[in-house]
């Protein structure tokens, strides 16, 4: 496609010489050499104040709502936004392969990392960019769809009802996957019941031959069943009628590696996966059952599940100083991933030191599920560390060594003067509280 092309399907203007592109961006900041800038405007941003940085960081166009004085070529349409839109349709609209959408609480950015690691044998796999997986991402990772791809794999995520349905009528899967349901987002969800049904939104397929994945350990399995129209479903998890069944789960902190057991179709596969997770092994399975259906080889999943590099910042282990070990799970945080990250200390020989930000987007319910955590948590760890203000509202047991600090500076301060070979530290907290600030100073 090149830029004349782009201004007819998007009804623009094109000012200047049409030529080809490299992709697209919407970061002026991280654009590179030939792409296309798309100016987008929100509330507190316009990214028509950086087409110049744009072109001078190698721009070879700009999409932008008005003229503007350039020396590159611009398109010129009514929304930015509805162009990326409508490339996107478009895209995959031409698409003759596969679409897997993933959604799900947790384990959405893990898990499609996994699948497209395993269905791209020679670059032939798609999927979305990071983890853009709103109603921006979504379609702007769709931009890179092309037709020498056999597969692509979208993560869908969501805050508010309606927006699996939306995204799941523009990705259009012909397999849809969920990875789980648990409390997350519940100021615009207003329990997991909600949750489940608006990630149950991913099941309802445009075409007559759609295939779904389902937890078959999940409390909401049989509302998903009942709910979906698709042709073929497929089930994982611990247990024993799931078609994709997951057993032995074993960590080894020091390969940082987690080993498991995977029986189907009446055959037990011995697997490994990079990082120490026992929901690693639950993305695993799941991506191991997507594969299979995409008929890959398993000796060939197997070989790439190894070589498969998770997101970073997901419980990823480090040395830290004084010799501990430091566990950086500070990407992101909720009740249930948090109860995940606290699972895979266990085991585990030395001190537990668990270093947790608070939990947001929980609505009126975020000082009760905080205590249930801390609860959870305390039987977990040797040692709390807690930071922000929602921890200052529950309940601390006086017989349980935890602390509420009040900025990163004196937990790190406090951390180096404990810190020894016989500690491991875990370090969570959702992205507004920047526990990857603390895990940073900590790392080797």
């Amino acid at each position: 496609m090149n830029l004349s092309q782009l201004a007819n399907l998007s009804n623009g203007k094109l000012i200047g010489k049409s030529t080809d592109f490299n992709g697209f961006s919407i970061d002026s900041r991280s654009i590179n050499l030939n792409e296309v800038y798309i100016a987008l405007k929100g509330k507190n941003f316009d990214g028509h104040e950086f087409l110049s940085e744009a072109q001078s960081k190698g721009a070879v166009a700009v999409i932008v709502s008005k003229s503007e004085q350039l020396s590159i070529p611009q398109i010129i349409v009514n929304d930015t936004y509805d162009f990326i839109t409508t490339i996107a349709n478009h895209n995959r609209k031409q698409f003759q392969g596969k679409v897997i959408g993933i959604t799900g609480t947790n384990g959405k950015t893990s898990t499609k990392q996994i699948i497209s690691n395993l269905l791209n044998n020679n670059g032939e796999c798609h999927k979305t960019i990071g983890n853009m997986n709103n109603q921006i991402g979504v379609p702007f990772s769709l931009l890179s769809l092309e037709n020498h791809f056999q597969f692509s794999v979208i993560e869908m995520g969501t805050s508010e009802p309606g927006e699996i349905e939306i995204l799941t009528h523009q990705v259009k899967p012909n397999i849809s996957a969920i990875t789980n349901v648990s409390m997350g987002h519940l100021q615009g969800l207003s329990d997991t019941h909600s949750i489940a049904i608006e990630k149950g939104n991913i099941l309802n397929f445009q075409t007559e031959n759609g295939v779904a994945f389902l937890p078959q350990d999940s409390e909401f399995i049989n509302l998903w069943r009942k709910s979906t129209n698709a042709s073929d479903i497929f089930t994982f998890g611990f247990d024993k009628v799931s078609d994709f069944r997951v057993s032995d789960i074993n960590i080894v902190l020091d390969k940082n590696l987690t080993s498991f057991s995977l029986s189907f179709d009446g055959k037990k596969e011995d697997l490994c996966i990079n990082g120490i997770s026992f929901h690693n092994a639950m993305n695993a399975a799941l991506s191991f059952g997507i594969a299979i259906y995409c008929e890959r080889s398993v000796s060939q999943i197997k070989e790439n599940l190894l070589s498969c590099e998770l997101p970073q910042r997901r419980l990823s282990v480090f040395k830290s100083i004084n010799d501990s070990t430091l566990i950086d799970d500070s990407y992101n945080s909720n009740p249930a991933s948090l109860k995940n990250a606290l699972d895979s200390l266990e085991g585990f020989k030395g001190k537990k030191i668990c270093v947790l930000g608070e939990m947001k987007e929980l609505g009126e319910r975020s000082s009760e599920i905080h205590q249930e955590v801390f609860e959870y948590a305390k039987n977990k760890s040797d040692e709390m560390i807690l930071l922000g203000d929602a921890w200052s509202s529950i309940d601390l047991d006086t017989r349980v060594n935890a602390q509420i600090f009040n900025s990163h500076d004196e937990i790190s301060s406090y951390l180096v003067s404990v810190l020894d070979n016989n500690t491991i530290l875990l370090v969570k907290g959702s992205r507004s509280t920047r526990m990857d600030l603390i895990a940073d100073k900590l790392k080797k």
